[in-house]
């Protein structure tokens, strides 16, 4: 009499498990709902939602690429324009003698302006109008004609002395 119970009792035991892990999994994805739900909506919420100005951002990179394409274009056609001045030598063509000579022309160049620069440098303080510069130019001739004198009087009075 216990067998047949036995073997009764099995299939119920067998339904308890099933259940069971049936249980298991309906709480499991119960929590992932929850967690889904939960992400859903942050997902809604404003940190994730497209701002205003974006419609007009594609518009702003369209004309963006516009100019630069212009840009591109303006750049060749100064590239092509200083070939032909360079007498049709492409960058490609430029060796190092070239270069030399082009660095012994910009050293030139860069002395000649540091001269200038000094030359420059001894009009500063004048007034930007020429004629005030002129009169400017003669009180300081004359105030140096002045200290002269003065000077020459000076070692005149010292040589006496002697």
């Amino acid at each position: 009499m216990a067998a047949p119970l036995v073997k009764l009792n099995q299939p119920n035991t067998e339904v308890d498990q099933q259940l069971q892990r049936v249980e298991t999994l309906h709480q499991q994805l119960k929590a992932e709902h929850a967690r889904a739900q939960e992400l859903l909506a942050r997902l809604k919420g404003e940190e994730y939602q497209a701002s205003r100005t974006a419609p007009a951002k594609p518009q702003d990179w369209v004309k963006g690429n516009r100019q630069l394409d212009m840009k591109l274009d303006h750049y060749r056609e100064r590239a092509k324009r200083l070939e032909k001045r360079a007498g049709g030598k492409s960058s490609m063509d430029i060796g190092i003698p070239e270069l030399k000579a082009e660095e012994r022309e910009i050293r030139d160049l860069e002395a000649r302006v540091s001269g200038l620069e000094g030359r420059v440098r001894g009009f500063e303080g004048l007034p930007p109008d020429k004629e005030m510069a002129l009169m400017e130019v003669e009180k300081m001739r004359k105030e140096l004609e002045a200290l002269a004198r003065r000077r020459d009087m000076f070692e005149g009075l010292v040589e006496g002395d002697k």
